[in-house]
């Protein structure tokens, strides 16, 4: 599939607001309205057979407006990476680990260090962080010292 026809493919399924913007480490990028994200991943993994997921990924888009992007990438002959941006206040996503179980370690990272909320799985004890970790998400700029 042309990278035309996965940009047609996906404007159908998640609408115009569906937009390519420039690549990352050669990898094509498409940035997505959340609220289109589960329809997007099931059309990848069943009708175009991408399966292979490399990696989620997070960051602070814009401390100001206190932004976070989900950066989630997958590989098929090439990468594909999908860009979500969440509010910073309540950074929410439709988990995807019903679709592909092998995301399940990759959003428990992201929850964890930025406080994204993947709706749809249960919660789980730490990953990375110690046992008795009582602050907020090191990534958001909320962390307090006694």
């Amino acid at each position: 599939m042309t990278e035309v026809d996965l940009l047609t493919r996906l404007k159908e399924v998640a609408g115009e607001s569906v937009a390519r913007i420039e690549p990352i480490n050669r990898e094509t990028v498409y940035a997505l309205p959340v609220e289109k994200w589960l329809n997007v991943v099931a059309v990848l993994t069943g009708e175009l057979g991408i399966r292979h997921l490399s990696a989620i990924t997070a960051q602070q888009r814009d401390a100001s407006q206190g932004e976070i992007e989900v950066m989630v990438h997958f590989w098929q002959g090439r990468g594909i990476t999908f860009v979500l941006t969440l509010p910073g206040d309540h950074p929410e996503i439709p988990s995807i680990t019903a679709i592909i179980p092998g995301a399940d370690f990759y959003e428990r990272e992201a929850a964890e260090m930025f406080g994204i909320n993947f709706t749809g799985r249960e919660a789980t004890p730490h990953l990375l962080l110690p046992d008795d970790w009582d602050q907020a998400p090191p990534f958001t700029g909320r962390i307090t010292h006694d």
